[in-house]
């Protein structure tokens, strides 16, 4: 059970970090020009987070890559609200994209939230054909906490060992690529708020240590990694850590700073639909998804 100290932590979280995304998003539209949007799926028990959204592009002939999105927001706050509108941005751009919520710190601990991944995962490859997703050409994206589990589902995908510490099925689809921006890596030596040992709580970190070292089990099997991050991101050093790491298994990826200090950038600023900056950002990204679809 959830500390005060940690439910307070996670209350103010909450107020902060809305009230921030609410002003980031202001006056922006509930449908972008070009896109069709289905709102509500339900793909899990929970009636309230176990929800999901399909963005596609209106003109369309046959089946699209799909990219699918797991929201940040430390494991406790967050929504397919808070990325709807990244989301239809990528739906704009040729792509069809499932954005779903997920339950949250203190309702869940680890690995409850991971749990609702692989549940909506299945959920798109089940409904593959009414949507028309290329489960063949697939992308998972995530930011921050979010990024964090989108490295730990394709490992469970890619490592039949790994996958069997969670008790997970491996979903038939095909992951190209997997979009890792401003995350945190290397759980086990982080240095957690209360707010998230509410998530990754005491009993967690001692009893299930080879599931959060995520990358102890490694595998070539792993699709290419954009590693994205900004110069003034709390978590840039983390995302060089774990380039760093990549170069050094020669495995396939991107890694992106951006920002200077002229024009300096923060945590997550690629969210953002009013900075040319992150206009950029999601050129590159799409650039890179591109490369290595089949």
């Amino acid at each position: 059970m959830a500390t005060k100290e940690q439910i307070q932590a996670i209350m103010k979280i909450r107020r902060e970090w809305q009230a921030e995304d609410d002003q980031r998003d202001n006056d922006l539209p509930k449908i972008f020009d070009g896109v069709e949007r289905t709102n509500d799926f339900q793909y899990g028990d929970d009636p309230q987070w176990n929800l999901l959204d399909v963005y596609r592009p209106q003109k369309r002939n046959g089946k699209l890559p799909v990219i699918i999105l797991i929201h940040g927001g430390n494991w406790c706050y967050g929504s397919k609200e808070t990325y709807q509108y990244y989301g239809m941005r990528l739906a704009q751009r040729g792509f069809v994209v499932v954005n779903a919520s997920y339950r949250l710190a203190p309702d869940v601990v680890f690995p409850g939230e991971l749990d609702d991944v692989d549940r909506f995962i299945h959920w798109t490859v089940a409904h593959a054909n009414e949507f028309d997703f290329d489960l063949e050409n697939a992308v998972l994206s995530g930011d921050s906490a979010g990024g964090q589990m989108a490295l730990q589902y394709l490992t469970t995908w890619a490592n039949p060992a790994y996958r069997k510490l969670f008790g997970y099925s491996r979903p038939a689809i095909t992951f190209r690529a997997g979009i890792l921006n401003c995350a945190p890596y290397f759980m086990l030596t982080q240095k957690l708020w209360p707010a998230t040992r509410a998530y990754f709580t005491d009993q967690v970190m001692t009893e299930k240590k080879v599931m959060m070292a995520t990358e102890e089990s490694f595998t070539d099997s792993l699709p290419p990694l954009y590693v994205a991050t900004a110069n003034q991101d709390f978590l840039r050093d983390d995302s060089m850590k774990f380039a760093g790491f990549l170069m050094a298994h020669h495995h396939p990826h991107v890694a992106k700073v951006y920002g200077d200090d002229q024009h300096p950038r923060q945590h997550d600023f690629m969210i953002s639909q009013k900075d040319k900056l992150a206009d950029q950002a999601l050129d590159d990204e799409i650039q890179f998804i591109q490369k290595n679809l089949r």
